[in-house]
């Protein structure tokens, strides 16, 4: 376990899908501003226990909670966990994600329910385990969500495209259903990293298509979220930190 010495009011943060590359510059962002953080993983236990000694090394205080995000059944647990390791909590961050090409025309139910889980459901089941903690402490959720969630362009992914859609809707009706103790907004990443067997010609295609004309950065994604989480009067808004691919 990582610990530093800090007061009982320090906030605490539940960061989901901790270890992968966007997970880890948002806990990395959170923990320089103060935050405790629960790190959560499914599968990758070894890139978690990883990024936990790197954040020890930096006397960051942090603790791991383990769950399968493909049963949201069973989620609300991680939640427990952080909440009798530290007493509060106030700050959500669904980050977790999982892409699995979806054929619309031939489509594998089993992986269309493990997309819908993982980017709807169990965000969704999240969020209400750990309403009653976030109402104390006036804290807020922050959802991963996706440009392609709004454009139906992401061909033989519609599963992806169509859950990260229901993401974006679930942040604008769970904040009106939590306010206004409890802000819920979202961040919803462009050209950050690229499907699985991308060529170089694709992924300069992609790029062609937005205003900057380059990649994006994950640490460009975890300061948006510091943003959402520091600014109070921010509620139901969904981001966009595309490179201008929405306006071009």
């Amino acid at each position: 376990m990582a610990r530093r010495t800090l007061s009982a009011d320090a906030p605490v943060a539940l960061v989901t899908g901790a270890a992968s590359p966007l997970g880890s510059s948002i806990s990395r962002k959170l923990a320089q501003g103060g935050f405790r953080l629960a790190l959560h993983f499914g599968k990758s236990k070894d890139k978690t226990l990883r990024l936990q000694k790197e954040m020890g090394s930096s006397s960051v205080e942090t603790f791991l909670v383990k769950a399968d995000l493909s049963r949201p059944g069973q989620v609300h647990s991680i939640v427990g966990q952080t909440t009798r390791r530290w007493g509060r909590l106030d700050l959500l961050v669904n980050n977790a994600g999982l892409f699995l090409p979806t054929p619309l025309l031939r489509p594998d139910w089993n992986d269309w329910t493990q997309l819908w889980n993982i980017h709807s459901l169990s965000p969704c089941a999240l969020a209400v385990a750990a309403r009653p903690w976030l109402k104390k402490t006036r804290g807020s959720i922050v959802n991963i969500t996706d440009i392609y969630g709004e454009l139906p362009i992401l061909q033989g992914h519609a599963a992806y495209s169509t859950s990260k859609a229901a993401l974006i809707f679930l942040t604008k009706f769970l904040a009106v259903a939590f306010a206004p103790e409890i802000r819920v907004n979202a961040v919803s990443p462009g050209a950050i990293s690229f499907p699985e067997g991308y060529d170089a010609p694709q992924k300069k295609s992609l790029i062609q298509r937005t205003a900057l004309k380059r990649q994006g950065t994950p640490d460009e994604i975890s300061e948006a979220v510091w943003f959402l989480t520091s600014n109070h009067f921010v509620t139901g808004q969904v981001l966009r930190v595309d490179g201008g691919r929405f306006v071009y």
